[in-house]
């Protein structure tokens, strides 16, 4: 069987917005593309929130994501294919970073996948998820209150590192709205909507890596 690790943060996870709480994994757009390819594909979840490309987050251990990364490559390994799906978090205030300093987090994250040791099997292929945009909020959390522009920047700069390191670029935005209950997360609607997407795609890109 192939494999999938889906590396991301609280829309991995399977954040509710709302509620904090956790959708079930019938709603979540991991579980629900491996039950849409009819359990052929298998996708390890490894979304954690608060989870940056890059970067520490005081007050929250284990978020920065280029300091765990290679655990689960080691983990989960046999994989065909490594799905990052981060940079919301990066936008937080508190971490002043700009547009080009995530997407360079983000490159940190890509090379750490081509560069690791997977012998004795073949190295997996890279897919980066560009964030849907965040939206405006009455619940929106204030680390994220002068973020709205940047977070529309970022699929821009992601499409160019794809570009850069030759590897698989999927523009989320394109495919769902982020919920206006809170901002950030997505509804059950949204999982639904990038688990099709992504159970139409995961097919082909696997193909043509063997």
């Amino acid at each position: 069987m192939q494999s999938v690790l889906c590396f991301g943060d609280s829309n991995t996870w399977g954040y509710e917005p709302g509620t904090g709480l956790r959708f079930d994994h019938t709603v979540r757009w991991t579980a629900l593309t491996q039950t849409l390819l009819n359990n052929d594909i298998k996708l390890y979840e490894a979304g954690l929130n608060g989870r940056t490309t890059n970067s520490d987050d005081a007050g929250r251990d284990f978020r920065c994501g280029s300091q765990l990364l290679n655990l689960y490559l080691e983990s989960c390994r046999p994989l065909s294919l490594v799905i990052i799906s981060l940079g919301t978090n990066d936008l937080k205030a508190s971490l002043s970073l700009s547009v080009d300093e995530i997407k360079a987090g983000a490159k940190v994250l890509c090379e750490q996948v081509q560069s690791f040791d997977f012998s004795p099997y073949q190295a997996p292929q890279v897919l980066l998820v560009a964030p849907a945009p965040l939206v405006d909020s009455a619940a929106l959390d204030e680390e994220f209150e002068t973020a709205l522009t940047a977070s529309r920047k970022l699929a821009a700069a992601y499409f160019h590192l794809s570009r850069e390191l030759g590897i698989h670029f999927l523009d989320a935005g394109k495919i769902v709205k982020t919920s206006p209950v809170d901002g950030v997360h997505w509804d059950a609607d949204a999982h639904l909507d990038f688990a099709r997407h992504l159970s139409a795609l995961l097919p082909s890109i696997i193909d043509a890596g063997e």
